[in-house]
């Protein structure tokens, strides 16, 4: 086992922790956690590990701290962000492991790859929490059985396309507009078949793409008073939105004009 840090790390082993701290709050921003968590966790392992005069300023799209000179100081961009929960997880139970003293730097950097290596759930687990949540959405808004059904595929239909979107990179807000679009269609279409309402089909659906994760984490940065990520975040999330209700409108439109018939 390697030996801990000593109290007093000279400049090479600081700067082997300030990259090791760096990636450790990347990870964490990267893939969902708030920021404030962020730098509480960057601070928490900070100290645990000597380094001295640390400081952090975290927002949604980077992270500038600095270990006291110009020499171990940095700024890591994160344009990048999803939501894996279990390599926040991971990262979290390693800074409680790391405040406790029962693991070395060595351990910890070990750790901290297997946690950036966690995969993402299997595509068909994806398609499948995509179907489910359309269909109890659409309950939960008042849909009976028929529209819950006509949400259930549409929800299959835009999670396989967002599975594909993901892999050639399709930019964000043309997905979600896109999405918004090829969800209405479908409840039209199925509930048509049915003769279920589209209104309840196709809000289930939407609810899949809405960005209640930004929107929630915005608050909650206003609450910690962090004004500019809550903002951003705020901006985020109403930017999502107003892809997807373009992309729905669009589509309700255009059925309208080539039909004559208003969805309701």
């Amino acid at each position: 086992m390697a030996a801990p840090i000593e109290q007093y790390p000279d400049g090479e082993q600081r700067r082997r922790i300030m990259d090791f701290i760096m990636a450790a709050g990347q990870t964490l921003l990267e893939n969902g956690a708030e920021v404030f968590r962020v730098e509480q966790t960057m601070q928490i392992m900070a100290r645990s590990f000597h380094l001295r005069e640390f400081n952090v300023y975290v927002l949604t799209n980077g992270i500038f701290a600095s270990a006291g000179t110009a020499e171990i100081s940095e700024v890591r961009n994160v344009p990048n962000r999803t939501i894996h929960l279990g390599r926040v997880d991971q990262v979290n139970e390693l800074s409680r492991e790391i405040a406790a003293g029962q693991v070395t730097l060595d351990e910890a950097e070990q750790r901290l790859a297997e946690a950036r290596r966690i995969p993402f759930p299997r595509w068909q687990a994806q398609l499948l929490a995509g179907t489910a949540g359309a269909f109890a959405f659409s309950l939960m808004f008042g849909g009976n059985l028929a529209s819950g059904a006509a949400a259930a595929v549409a929800g299959f239909v835009v999670s396989a396309y967002l599975l594909a979107c993901q892999k050639y990179q399709v930019p964000a807000v043309f997905q979600k507009i896109t999405g918004a679009a090829l969800i209405t269609l479908v409840c039209i279409l199925v509930c048509t078949l049915l003769g279920a309402s589209v209104n309840h089909a196709t809000i289930g659906a939407l609810m899949i793409l809405t960005p209640g994760v930004a929107f929630t984490m915005g608050i909650r940065d206003f609450v910690h008073g962090d004004y500019l990520s809550g903002t951003i975040r705020m901006i985020d999330a109403v930017l999502i939105a107003g892809s997807l209700a373009c992309g729905a409108g669009l589509v309700l439109r255009l059925y309208s004009i080539l039909t004559g018939v208003t969805v309701v």
